[in-house]
């Protein structure tokens, strides 16, 4: 190539930088449904979670309008709350859905981290309280024997009751604490 071609061939416009996409590209739709806790609640393992749509949800053939209440049972995993929606009930029908409750940070189940403290402090009393009226006594007739049975019975079924009482996780759920449901089946 001769030097004159070599200057023309090199003075053309042209783009050896960034290429980008050209055009109107694949826009990702929206994959989630808005929702929020509907009211103050602090629960335990098992129990009922009320959360509320914050817009509108297609659920197969039919729209489920926004501020539809729906409940359900919510699973303490380590520091997780999972919430599992199997079905919606709205004007009279059951719908089924398989929607998994996503908090913010983007993570299945919701953020529910718990103080090493508080938990050290649970474990203390249930261990204390499982150790009330384990000890052993005998008694001069058998009145008296009776009498010690039945006070350890009552002991023994109350820190049993302690005991699980002060192990039970319970969770504070803030009014209005917004999560998406993310349906499984796209």
């Amino acid at each position: 190539m001769s030097d004159a071609d070599f200057i023309r061939a090199y003075s053309q416009p042209r783009n050896y930088g960034f290429n980008t996409a050209v055009g109107t590209g694949y826009a990702m739709g929206k994959n989630t449904v808005a929702t929020c806790i509907h009211q103050a609640q602090t629960l335990t393992d098992g129990q009922a979670v009320k959360l509320r749509l914050l817009e509108p949800m297609q659920a197969g053939n039919i729209v489920v309008p926004k501020n539809t209440l729906v409940a359900r049972t919510a699973k303490v995993q380590g520091e997780r709350l999972d919430i599992l929606v199997s079905s919606i009930e709205y004007a009279g029908n059951i719908i089924p859905v398989e929607h998994a409750v996503f908090d913010t940070d983007g993570q299945k189940g919701l953020s529910i981290p718990s103080s090493m403290e508080q938990e050290a402090f649970n474990e203390a009393m249930a261990n204390i309280g499982s150790g009330l009226g384990t000890s052993i006594s005998f008694a001069q007739n058998a009145g008296q024997q009776v009498a010690m049975d039945v006070t350890r019975g009552l002991l023994q079924g109350t820190s049993g009751y302690l005991a699980k009482k002060f192990r039970t996780v319970k969770v504070k759920l803030k009014a209005g604490y917004k999560v998406m449901l993310y349906a499984k089946q796209q």
